[in-house]
């Protein structure tokens, strides 16, 4: 058999993240992952070792692609205000579009939390990335500009908003529930 091509990669990875996201590792059967991407176990294992490699690729690719959506909003003009709103506004968005998967970040921290090294670690160091990222936006804004301590914590506050929010949706909370929370985070900045 042919070897796969770069964008078959992709898009076979975007199909593992999919189940990994819904099903979880452990839910998750090479079967499920098969019928998501359309390839045979032997063609996965060409490319990744093991299922575990695949659930570790599947967290990159969700972080690449669903946490970089954030970073970009989070990188337009306006007011650190300004700037969150827009970020919860497209999660009140999707939650209202019946969009309900949550966050797979949170779902692997949850499901593995320290019991599964490799997956926590690239969790946390996600987590640190998506702070660091909350924290640039809030530096659009006084008094988070000249306030180091300050802007960590609303940095952490933030977070716990976002990804709570993302849980809430997943445990399809009501849409009043996550426009009250997401409004709630955003008034306060």
């Amino acid at each position: 058999m042919a070897r796969l091509r770069e964008f078959e990669i992709d898009e076979a990875l975007d199909g593992v993240m999919g189940v990994f996201w819904r099903l979880g590792f452990d839910g998750a059967s090479m079967q499920d992952i098969e019928a998501a991407t359309g390839l045979n176990k032997q063609s996965l294992y060409r490319v990744f070792p093991d299922k575990r490699a695949m659930y570790l690729a599947a967290l990159r690719r969700y972080e690449e692609q669903e946490m970089a959506k954030a970073a970009e909003i989070l990188a337009l003009d306006g007011t650190a205000q300004e700037r969150f709103r827009r970020l919860f506004e497209g999660l009140i968005a999707l939650a209202a579009k019946g969009d309900r998967k949550g966050c797979f970040l949170c779902n692997a921290a949850g499901e593995h939390g320290p019991e599964d090294k490799p997956a926590a670690d690239f969790v946390a160091a996600a987590m640190r990335r998506m702070e660091k990222t909350f924290r640039e936006a809030l530096e659009a804004s006084a008094p988070y500009a000249r306030d180091k301590i300050r802007r960590d914590e609303k940095a952490a506050s933030l977070m716990a908003s976002y990804f709570g929010i993302r849980v809430m949706t997943k445990a399809n909370a009501p849409l009043r529930a996550v426009k009250a929370a997401a409004s709630d985070a955003v008034e306060q900045i």
